[in-house]
């Protein structure tokens, strides 16, 4: 019993010590508190460092990831990618139903994406449907990408000659540029840059395709038909002189007005009077009169057609005796010099610049014939049999197109 005493009172002198040591002064309560502020702030700065760092390594981590994803898509081999083609508007249906629908399914275990009066239409029956509509269309714009960008690098006189029609549809659209682009089934400015630059790689394949199928045959019949020397003429123009927004008769007077005149020339030319002279006097062009009407040498679509037929027509230092028409007025044209045909080796690459620009003019489908010839290089297997299918409708229709024929030919 008295050793229970004796704890208890060991028990009461230790509870009343420990009420002494906790009755601290003023004082000593506010340094306390100081102390745990300081302590709180230094442990808010560790732990604001600590979230920095932690951001700082999740922007490295997300850019080494965005890496790794570029290459991965670079090295998918064109299998891949057409059979993402044909699958991408099933994905896109997944993300519509998660979205836009309560995701239920049938008893079969499709996901039911409209239901109306009873009827439901599912996932896998508006798949077909839309795989039979756009599958081919996808697909081969998936695989142009992919080799368009494997074939030929972006360059900055691409991006430059984008811009530059950006700007030129924004100039002519103004206000109405957005429209434009909704009309044309572009979302975005961005977009658009995107199109126009393919396009530009479209044309360097599709200009490398009629230059590999040239051949020395007809590039020599070219030369002996169309490659002409250099000449040199004069001429005296006697424009319309009428408004833009002059009537049929107003325009067809002044026509016939300037025809007068320059019948008028002609005469006095074979009266014997000279040509420089009357150009100072009578021509309407301002940049050549000053000098007689002399406009140097010039070559094959150099002058508007109807001018240079007639004045490679003439010999030296002869003159048109009618009036040439064209859309700048009458010409009366005098033939001053005549150089050599250039050979046919020096004149090759004009023949082909000339030939490929008239090859694009008379079929409109060569651009189509030069993608289909590419995507062979690449050795595309469809593996879907609706595709494959379309895809091969499409190749067919494409390379029995017949061209249309070209003016010049």
């Amino acid at each position: 019993m008295d050793e229970k005493k004796k704890v208890s009172n060991k028990k009461s002198t230790t509870k009343k010590t420990t009420n002494k040591v906790s009755k601290k002064s003023p004082a000593k309560k506010q340094e306390t508190n100081n102390i745990n502020k300081k302590t709180v702030s230094k442990a808010n700065e560790k732990k604001a460092a600590s979230e920095k760092q932690v951001v700082v390594e999740s922007k490295k981590t997300k850019i080494k990831k965005e890496s790794k994803i570029k290459k991965w898509f670079d090295n998918l081999t064109l299998e891949q990618i057409i059979i993402s083609g044909v699958i991408i508007i099933a994905v896109l249906l997944i993300i519509l139903i998660f979205v836009s629908t309560k995701n239920t399914k049938t008893k079969n275990g499709d996901d039911i994406v409209v239901s109306v009066d009873g009827k439901t239409i599912t996932a896998n029956e508006l798949y077909t449907q839309l795989k039979k509509a756009n599958g081919k269309d996808v697909a081969i714009n998936l695989i142009d990408e992919y080799i368009l960008n494997k074939e030929y690098k972006t360059t900055d006189d691409m991006k430059k000659q984008a811009d530059a029609t950006i700007e030129n549809y924004k100039s002519t659209y103004s206000d109405n540029f957005e429209a434009f682009l909704e009309y044309n089934g572009i979302k975005s400015e961005s977009e658009l840059k995107d199109l126009l630059i393919k396009n530009s790689k479209l044309t360097l394949v599709t200009e490398k395709y009629i230059k590999d199928n040239l051949t020395d045959k007809e590039m020599k019949e070219y030369y002996e038909n169309n490659i002409y020397g250099d000449i040199s003429a004069k001429h005296i123009l006697i424009s319309f002189d009428y408004e833009d927004d002059a009537t049929d008769e107003e325009k067809e007077a002044k026509e016939k007005e300037a025809l007068e005149k320059a019948e008028e020339i002609i005469k006095k030319l074979k009266n014997g009077e000279d040509f420089s002279e009357l150009a100072k006097k009578y021509s309407t062009d301002d940049n050549s009169k000053k000098n007689g009407g002399d406009l140097g040498y010039f070559n094959t679509g150099d002058m508007v057609e109807e001018f240079e037929k007639a004045a490679y027509k003439l010999d030296v230092n002869e003159y048109t005796t009618t009036p040439v028409k064209t859309t700048y007025g009458y010409h009366i044209i005098m033939k001053t010099g005549q150089k050599e045909k250039p050979s046919y080796e020096k004149a090759k690459d004009t023949i082909i610049e000339k030939l490929v620009e008239e090859k694009k003019e008379q079929d409109t489908t060569i651009s189509v014939k030069a993608m289909i010839n590419l995507r062979e290089k690449y050795k595309i297997k469809i593996k879907d049999k609706t595709v494959k299918k379309d895809y091969n409708s499409y190749i067919k229709e494409a390379t029995t197109t017949t061209t249309t024929t070209s003016s010049n030919s």
